[in-house]
């Protein structure tokens, strides 16, 4: 505080020497001083050490020792405070090797006086403060500059890096370009454009900074690392000036930015996919709709056109169709994650024995497939149909890349992924997986196919030998089962495919496979109610199952549902509900409220698509779901099963057909 004397400690070992300091002193305005003397070089030195004092005032002459000497010996001490050489006459070499030792000022004695002495004081405790706050600042920027996660370059004006603080010297050192030497010029790297491709044309961008003076931003560099590493960096660059004005270097950052671009390519292709699953999973339910009264009216037709005539292959035709059409709508839900799924506990290597006999069928005589299974295998909980549609749909893919022939190997084996796995692959995840890898000897792929080969409809094929729809319901299988996919290839050199999908989390029983069933479908006296909102499902479902013998109430809301059952006094034996419905009240809306009032109401929820089921696993679900478009037997079926109990187990499912151009049955007069 400025109320504060300052605290002064003289050395001289001559007593007048130290009255006339002190008069001095005594004659100092605006500020008390406070003057302890020391009058021998042992004694000043242990003063020194207690550092207690502002200012030292040193005389040149100590007896046998001079104050230089304790100048230079203070120097060593932590902290000491600023001092003054006292000399008896102007004596210029003294005056210089005074400076070397740091005395912040000399004075002669005989020209003492207060303004003086306060004036040398004043800037001596001035200077040790700017000088500290100095160092401090300069401490500051030595500590910034050594912890920044951006690498700082310092160059001459030729380029040479002269300065690198930690991070840059890590980046350039794993790139093969130590900072520093006559070699580690920046002006040598070379510039790119940010898909890591060469810039021709032009100057350089951190030339132009040395020649024209004006800042240069995001300039991407691309190296090869040591690692094998292809690495992309961004260099933000600004001219540096000597006192002159002149361009005498530069200043640059640098930033490895190589998995911040991976992550944000990955981030788009993510939200690209999204939304292509978002489109597919909204116009799901409607075009499903449509395709149900096709199906049904075609097969109500089939059943009563005379076998073997025009008619009935017009008919087998138009449901052959919409089968594949069908079956894209099933694609795209898969891909989007949309589609329903029922996991139970499987043996990967049991999925691939029992396609052992399709496989060589659909791959062909030009193609030799090997399969290796390497047990014990953990088990995986997923769905064993969409399972195999992974393996059928990866095999397609390599058939159709390998048109004169070659080899498919599908191999199974168990990963353990650990976190050096995961920052090399950030769509991968820790922990224990089953591994399933697929390669082909075929054509192969460039880099660019390889970031589009799971978009829906994108294809590289010949118009009409596919859809582009094979490997993104891949995609989403996968995903849907929280696994993931990596893929290796080159092109003329094949492709590999490899599916991790995680371990069961715990063993459990396996779920019974769902059966179609065989032989002729019974009907009954039971009576049903059907509630849709889709007026032609509505009927069309009503004219089957009468023909059944089936009592069928209809309603194409929620609420007429609930009429209709209050009107019939609740003589319901099965609710048959869709699920999306206008109204306010949804199919599950109208179903709870049933249930409640009647407990043994059989229940079965049909959909296109529902948000509310979309993506669920119903194992362990006591919920029957009907997937639209449906085939009438099957429906006829599944209702006549859901009555009689015999197939009213938790997560059944009506099971979808795998042959996109199955026809449907007839249904019986």
């Amino acid at each position: 505080m400025a109320d504060n004397p300052i605290k002064v400690l003289l050395v001289d070992d001559d007593e007048d020497d130290y009255v006339i300091t002190r008069e001095v002193i005594s004659q100092i305005r605006d500020r008390r001083h406070q003057l302890d003397w020391a009058d021998n070089y042992d004694a000043a030195l242990e003063a020194l050490q207690r550092r207690s004092y502002d200012i030292c005032l040193l005389d040149y002459r100590l007896g046998g020792r001079t104050g230089l000497e304790l100048l230079r010996e203070a120097r060593t001490l932590t902290d000491p405070p600023p001092m003054i050489l006292l000399t008896g006459q102007d004596d210029h070499e003294i005056d210089l090797e005074a400076a070397k030792a740091g005395a912040a000022d000399y004075l002669v004695k005989g020209q003492l006086n207060a303004d003086t002495l306060e004036r040398a004081i004043r800037y001596a405790i001035a200077g040790r403060r700017a000088e500290e706050i100095l160092r401090r600042e300069r401490d500051l920027i030595g500590r910034i500059m050594e912890t920044s996660p951006v690498g700082i370059v310092v160059t001459s004006h030729t380029g040479l890096i002269t300065f690198a603080n930690r991070r840059a010297g890590e980046i350039l050192t794993r790139a093969g370009n130590p900072a520093g030497g006559e070699t580690a010029s920046v002006l040598d790297w070379t510039e790119t454009d940010m898909e890591g491709n060469k810039v021709a044309g032009r100057a350089p961008s951190l030339r132009a900074v040395l020649d024209s003076g004006h800042p240069a931003h995001d300039v991407h560099h691309a190296m090869q690392f040591r690692d094998g590493r292809r690495a992309l960096l961004c260099t933000n660059a600004a001219p540096l000036f000597n006192a002159a004005g002149d361009i005498d270097g530069l200043v640059a950052t640098i930033e490895d930015i190589t998995e911040r671009l991976a992550l944000e390519a990955q981030l788009r292709q993510a939200q690209k996919m999204e939304s292509i699953g978002q489109l597919a999973a909204g116009v799901a339910h409607d075009i499903n709709n449509i395709l149900t009264v096709i199906q049904g009216h075609a097969g109500l037709l089939l059943s009563a056109a005379a076998p073997g005539g025009e008619a009935a292959r017009s008919l087998r035709q138009i449901t052959a169709a919409t089968a594949r059409a069908a079956g894209f709508v099933r694609h795209l839900l898969a891909f989007s994650r949309k589609q329903i799924f029922r996991a139970r506990i499987l043996d990967l290597n049991a999925v691939l024995e029992n396609l052992k006999t399709l496989l060589p069928q659909m791959l062909g005589d030009d193609i030799v497939l090997e399969i290796c299974c390497r047990p014990p295998l953990p088990s995986i909980l997923a769905d064993a149909a969409l399972i195999e549609q992974i393996v059928m749909n990866l095999a397609v893919n390599a058939r159709d890349a390998m048109a004169q022939g070659g080899k498919l190997t599908l191999t199974t084996e168990s990963a353990d992924i650990d976190a050096d796995y995961v920052r090399r692959h950030p769509q991968a995840r820790a922990g224990r997986f089953v591994c399933l890898t697929v390669t082909d000897t075929g054509c192969g792929m460039s880099p660019a196919v390889i970031q589009r080969i799971f978009e829906p409809f994108f294809t590289t094929k010949d118009i009409g030998r596919g859809t582009g729809l094979g490997l993104a319901t891949v995609f989403g299988i996968v995903r849907q089962h929280h696994g993931w996919l990596e893929v290796q290839s080159r092109v003329g050199a094949g492709s590999t495919f490899k599916v991790f999908l995680p371990e069961a989390g715990k063993s459990g029983d396996e779920a019974a496979a769902s059966q179609t069933g065989s032989g002729a479908v019974r009907g009954g006296p039971e009576t049903l109610l059907l509630v849709e909102d889709e007026i032609s499902v509505l009927h069309l479902m009503q004219e089957v199952l009468q023909q059944y013998r089936y009592r069928v109430l209809i309603a194409a809301s929620g609420a007429e549902g609930l009429r209709v059952w209050e009107e019939n006094g609740g003589q319901v034996d099965l609710l048959l509900t869709d699920m999306v419905m206008p109204g306010g009240m949804s199919g599950g809306d109208l179903a709870r409220e049933l249930k409640r009032r009647k407990p043994a109401l059989k229940i079965i929820y049909a959909s296109g698509y529902s948000p509310t089921f979309s993506g669920r696993d119903f194992s362990g679900e006591d919920i029957v779901f009907l997937p639209k478009p449906y085939q009438p037997e099957q429906v006829a079926r599944l209702i006549r099963n859901t009555l009689d109990g015999a197939e009213n187990c938790p997560g059944r499912t009506l099971p979808v057909p795998t042959d996109d151009s199955q026809a449907m049955a007839a249904v019986p007069a």
